[in-house]
């Protein structure tokens, strides 16, 4: 069956439900960036191995980029799992009988060969939904040693976390390449990258994936400041959002719809999923004192700008602006 829910209804509906059932999902697996990422790119770069990261939930930085918890880690605690472990965290798969996290902040769906082809002059490393799955088929090959836990045996049983891909790939190509104007072309590739990789995953036994859509880019603290205009026009005047790239998120959000109704053609077994981070987040930019928002728009570290936002200043850095639960954008 192929469901296509908000992210909301999917964690009250189908999995605080599923905690409660004997049939419960014995692991977590994801993919996807930095709204996924439970701390793999804190082996390369420590950013999110110091406060104000975790402070809100965890009280100590939590290797996310996120002062509180995560989509992946609301899960696991509803499904009464440990919290998923990064994929780099661990030696051996009995560190991941639970789950194992391959998302690392940052990452493309399409890998780096893809954007050097565009022209671009790639300087981060490939964590591309490729390489993500290359780990899962090595952490697959590791627990078929004997005394190793055997987790070929229960990903049909697992959830698979898809998270949110896309953002960084569109990312790239709009600042470094300045694609403004054809970058709805890049979208289907963009969307095959996570339809082949959700397909991959049910070929190896995968029963039940969510896939996210992607966030509304317009409202996005980067976004509005690389992309600020005077033209009124430009910006939706409900919420402040620049119009044009939240059309871009709209977009590549149907483009996968039909995708993952293609896949699911092919699999008629399977489970498949959508979150709508979009349509989940955007009453908060709507109506952010509903949610005791300020200003939902600005970066919560930055300390310059309309937006708060410098692409220099991270959240790791001593320039820490504002009080983290006002603000919306971490």
């Amino acid at each position: 069956m192929a469901s296509f829910i908000s992210l909301g209804f999917f964690l009250h509906q189908l999995i605080l439900p599923a905690a409660h059932s004997s049939s419960s999902y014995p692991a977590i697996f994801g993919f996807g960036n930095s709204l996924t990422d439970t701390g793999n790119l804190v082996f390369f770069s420590g950013g999110a191995g110091r406060l104000p990261y975790g402070e809100t939930y965890f009280g100590h930085p939590s290797d996310r980029f996120s002062d509180g918890r995560l989509v992946i880690d609301f899960i696991a605690q509803a499904l009464r799992l440990p919290l998923v472990p990064p994929y780099l965290a661990g030696n051996s798969s009995e560190n991941f009988k639970h789950g194992a996290n391959f998302a690392v902040a940052g990452a493309c769906a399409l890998g780096n060969a893809f954007f050097e082809a565009e022209g671009l002059n790639v300087t981060w490393k490939d964590y591309s939904l490729s390489t993500q799955f290359k780990w899962f088929e090595q952490l697959l090959q590791r627990s078929t040693t004997p005394s190793l836990h055997p987790l070929q045996d229960t990903i049909s049983e697992s959830l698979f976390l898809m998270g949110e891909m896309g953002v960084n790939d569109y990312t790239h190509l709009l600042i470094d390449k300045n694609a403004k104007d054809r970058i709805r072309s890049y979208v289907p590739t963009v969307v095959h990258a996570i339809g082949s990789t959700v397909n991959s995953l049910i070929r190896k036994g995968v029963e039940t994936v969510i896939v996210a859509g992607i966030i509304p880019l317009g409202c996005s603290a980067l976004y509005l400041t690389f992309f600020q205009t005077q033209s009124a026009e430009e910006y939706d005047p409900r919420t402040g959002c620049l119009k044009w790239a939240n059309e871009l998120s709209q977009y590549h959000n149907r483009q996968l719809h039909k995708e993952l109704k293609r896949i699911r053609k092919l699999h008629p077994h399977s489970k498949i999923f959508y979150a709508d981070y979009y349509k989940s987040l955007m009453p908060v930019y709507q109506s952010p004192e509903r949610f005791g928002m300020k200003e939902p728009l600005a970066a919560c570290c930055g300390g310059e700008g309309p937006y708060n936002f410098n692409i220099s200043v991270g959240c790791a850095h001593r320039i820490v602006a504002r009080h983290l639960l006002k603000e919306l954008q971490f």
